[in-house]
């Protein structure tokens, strides 16, 4: 049996019963990623989420406008500590689409990574967990658009104020 303490922080997690936990984390493969590995590159495909058991993590997306040719510029959008009870690649167990943001290991990291094929057999085979899950997800997801959406009305208004408008 997995201590689950740390499992019951993630959101996408917390309205699951004991027995249906232990049935998600009995889909996990487990995965190691030393100091500096990338663990996810921003633009390639994805069809995994990642739950941190262990260490921390950075997650950068590339300025679509770069100020020098040669060099991309990122920015630093969060670090996660796994303590925090953190998950992250959510979407890819969605969509079949390029992954939206990097994320490097700070420090040392042990991860559980769930695939999507996992995650579908799971849903189907146990159809009242999926609904939970599949709502956690929602929500999840519902929150990440709306903290977008405030963030481009405040970047429009910053650039509206500096253009003089």
């Amino acid at each position: 049996m997995v201590d689950t303490a740390l499992y019951r922080k993630i959101f996408l997690f917390q309205d699951l019963e004991e027995e249906e936990l232990q049935k998600v984390l009995g889909r996990t493969g487990s995965r190691e990623y030393p100091a500096g590995a990338i663990i996810l590159e921003e633009g390639e495909p994805g069809d995994s989420m990642f739950i941190m058991c262990g260490g921390e993590v950075e997650i950068t997306k590339k300025l679509t406008l770069t100020l020098d040719e040669d060099t991309p510029k990122e920015r630093v959008m969060i670090r996660l500590k796994a303590e925090d009870g953190v998950s992250f690649g959510e979407m890819a167990l969605l969509e079949d689409e390029a992954r939206s943001a990097t994320v490097t290991a700070q420090t040392d990291c042990l991860l559980l990574e769930l695939s999507r094929e996992e995650f579908m057999a799971l849903i189907h085979q146990n159809q009242a967990m999926g609904i939970k899950l599949l709502l956690r997800l929602a929500q999840l997801l519902s929150r990440h658009l709306r903290k977008t959406n405030a963030d481009v009305v405040k970047l429009t208004t910053a650039l509206a104020i500096s253009l003089g408008g």
